[in-house]
């Protein structure tokens, strides 16, 4: 193994890195070690900082694989992303990290890292829970700058990609359903309905099973010239902007739980007339396509952070005397013997008169017999009739 001596982007990111990881020790636990590889493309001539983006990516890579988790941690404004900052803060605990090899291949550096990783403990009961969500197509706010490039298929191409991220490295949630048809989501966001969005989100669920529903909207997709063309024989050399906000839904009250906001300009490395297609590896390897895939990675360990200690809520599907089947099961974590609680809707009037509805706690506890995949049945406890337990009310895991 060659030394190596850490640039100062390299050497605030692994300082970050270990300090953060560090902090994080709850009890001890095994360390193992773990070797991968990873590569990131250069951008504007920029080694140092492409190498430091590989180191990161093949650390996430063994933190995903050993259990754990690496988020960047960029300025948070209110649930806004923005900029770029080489801090990482992680849940599997980082003793030593040693780059093994590097080499350039092409516009791109790719390394090979080894790391010693510590797992630590959850924090909270729920974290041995997963919450099912639904993606749905990402949208554009303005149709018209995807000309440049022609990426009329970015919206689908992105959400895919999306829903990708989530399955490989979240650990709160699972995808339970990718949705093909566009639903309107940034008309939605435009006329600032709640209603339509709430009304939305609900659908989403009554059709998926998803306790949540996640969708995007690109803000700003526009390209500017970089520099002055001083020749009218050469083509322009292009940045593009990035903007993208996503929305995370509860499909049960149909509020919007969080957002989160990434602007950026990157430089947009294609020929100036060319047709881009936004599925194929060329793009998700450029410049643009792999901080797009950064930046909504981030934004799946930024979700997964909001929804770590958050209970698996579902419903109720079947009724028949004292067993009761709900729509939670192995995907969710849900085991034989897991307690769950049911809530009904009621309603009442507040001070000022205004019919208002709300969810009861039921006296009634189920215990949890059966596990399917993606339901289970369930008994209700100490011999109590279940004759006041209905369809589509709601249960919350118990651990």
């Amino acid at each position: 193994m060659r030394a190596y001596i850490l640039t100062p982007y390299l050497w605030r990111a692994f300082c970050a890195l270990w300090l953060l990881s560090a902090a994080s020790v709850i009890s001890p636990a095994h360390a193992e070690w773990y070797e991968s590889s990873a590569s990131a493309p250069i951008v504007a001539g920029n080694t140092e900082r492409a190498r430091a983006h590989a180191i990161e990516n093949a650390l996430r890579q063994s933190l995903d694989f050993a259990g754990g988790r690496l988020s960047s941690v960029e300025h948070v404004v209110n649930g806004v992303l923005q900029g770029s900052h080489f801090e990482w803060a992680s849940d599997g605990v980082i003793e030593q990290a040693h780059l093994v090899r590097e080499r350039r291949v092409n516009d791109h550096i790719e390394v090979t890292v080894r790391a010693h990783i510590r797992q630590a403990h959850a924090q909270c009961a729920a974290a041995d829970f997963r919450k099912g969500v639904a993606v749905v197509p990402f949208e554009f706010a303005q149709a018209e700058q995807v000309r440049d490039g022609e990426l009329w298929q970015l919206d689908r191409a992105a959400s895919a990609r999306f829903a990708q991220l989530l399955g490989r490295h979240s650990q709160s949630t699972f995808l339970e359903h990718l949705i093909e048809r566009k639903v309107g989501f940034s008309d939605f966001r435009r006329a600032n309905n709640e209603q339509q969005m709430a009304g939305f989100a609900r659908r989403v669920g009554s059709e998926t099973d998803a306790q949540y529903v996640i969708a995007g909207v690109f803000d700003d997709l526009s390209t500017q010239q970089r520099g002055r063309n001083l020749t009218f024989w050469t083509q322009p050399k292009q940045d593009r902007h990035l903007g993208l906000t996503i929305y995370l839904l509860d499909t049960a009250s149909g509020e919007l739980v969080t957002r989160a906001h990434v602007r950026d300009q990157i430089p947009w490395t294609f020929d100036y007339h060319e047709q881009v297609d936004p599925h194929s590896q060329r793009f998700w390897q450029s410049a643009y396509g792999d901080a797009l895939e950064r930046a909504m990675r981030d934004m799946v360990f930024g979700l997964d952070d909001k929804l770590e200690c958050v209970e698996p809520r579902g419903q109720v599907i079947r009724v028949s005397g004292r067993d009761v089947n709900v729509n939670l099961g192995a995907n969710h974590g849900l085991q034989a013997g897991h307690s769950l609680h049911i809530y009904h809707r009621g309603n009442f009037v507040d001070n000022q008169g205004i019919y208002r509805e709300q969810w009861v706690l039921s006296p009634y506890q189920l215990e949890v017999t059966q596990v399917q995949q993606s339901s289970a049945q369930a008994r209700v406890v100490n011999d109590q009739p279940g004759g006041n337990i209905q369809v589509n009310d709601r249960v919350v895991v118990r651990p």
